[in-house]
């Protein structure tokens, strides 16, 4: 009976120390569970971390946007576009990086009376009918250079030109931007960073002509619509109807006088001028280049002597 009674004393004991070791197990589940549960809830609301490039634009083109108009002596990427006149186009830049904030509420389908609703496509040159030639500088490069000198013969010679400018060019340089519209001359769209307009989605163009609206109307006053130049000259369809929504009719060139070029001389690129000029042609020249400064007074006097007539690009089209 002693016997039995220690046996049951030993397993009463035995079965408290089952049930308290069981209570432990079942504490440190509970508290691995809550563990587990916690540190499950701080990484399933870690922030997650989103790359966003400028402009709404990829690496890629933004690779591709690095360049903008050259100096005579700069090495730039060119392209070669052909128009329907057969007269080969190239433009070229070098590169202005820069971002623009600004607002400027201009809106208008008819600036200076030009309806966008009949811009249907890409305007390289205007009506044949009469001796009309249009003379278009870009202002792509902060660099004024002759900008003095070229306004000076313009002005001399009382003959029309337009301007197109980039915005981040406007944004860097203010002076020279004011320089051109005081001369009296319109300041249009080149788009703000010079990207290739065919790669771009329709925001990234909005976006790309708005920037460099917002730069350049702040300081001249007045809208660049409703012209824009199409960097490189490309614009395919897409394009055309992207820049119409925003209001702006694209005008490329006839010729080019690759005055930026450092495989032209001055007398090479007025040549390539006068030997493709035509009624209704656009021609195309680099606002701070001094060949272009030096040649400009020559083609104005060699064609006005051949009876053609220098108007801007709003009564030649």
């Amino acid at each position: 009976m002693q016997g039995y009674q220690k046996y049951q004393q030993y397993q009463k004991k035995s079965s408290n120390f089952k049930g308290n070791k069981a209570l432990k197990y079942i504490i440190w589940a509970a508290i691995a569970v809550v563990v587990f549960l916690i540190l499950k809830s701080l990484f399933a609301t870690s922030a997650e971390v989103t790359v966003t490039y400028p402009g709404d634009l990829n690496p890629e083109l933004n690779m591709e946007a690095t360049s903008a108009e050259p100096e005579p002596t700069d090495t730039a990427e060119s392209q070669t576009n052909d128009n329907s006149n057969g007269n080969t186009n190239v433009n070229s830049n070098e590169n202005i990086n820069s971002n623009n904030n600004t607002n400027v509420n201009v809106d208008s389908s008819e600036a200076d009376g030009f309806d966008i609703a009949s811009c249907d496509r890409v305007y390289s040159r205007g009506a044949a009918a009469e001796k009309k030639v249009s003379l278009t500088f870009n202002v792509g490069t902060t660099k004024e250079g002759e900008i003095d000198k070229l306004l000076a013969a313009l002005s001399e010679k009382n003959a029309a030109a337009d301007f197109f400018a980039r915005g981040d060019v406007a944004e860097e340089n203010n002076e020279l931007i004011k320089k051109i519209s005081e001369a009296g001359f319109s300041v249009y769209n080149l788009s703000y960073d010079h990207p290739k307009f065919n790669s771009l989605s329709e925001t990234a163009i909005a976006e790309q002509l708005a920037d460099a609206e917002s730069q350049i109307s702040q300081i001249t006053g007045q809208t660049t619509k409703p012209f824009f130049r199409p960097p490189y000259g490309e614009a395919n369809e897409s394009v055309v109807a992207a820049v119409a929504t925003q209001g702006y009719c694209p005008v490329t060139w006839t010729v080019d006088a690759l005055d930026w070029s450092s495989d032209y001389t001055a007398e090479t690129s007025k040549e390539r001028v006068l030997s493709n000029i035509s009624n209704g042609a656009i021609i195309l020249m680099q606002a701070s280049n001094s060949t272009t400064a030096t040649i400009v007074p020559q083609i104005i006097e060699e064609l006005g002597e051949s009876g053609y007539e220098f108007v801007k690009i709003i009564d030649l089209l």
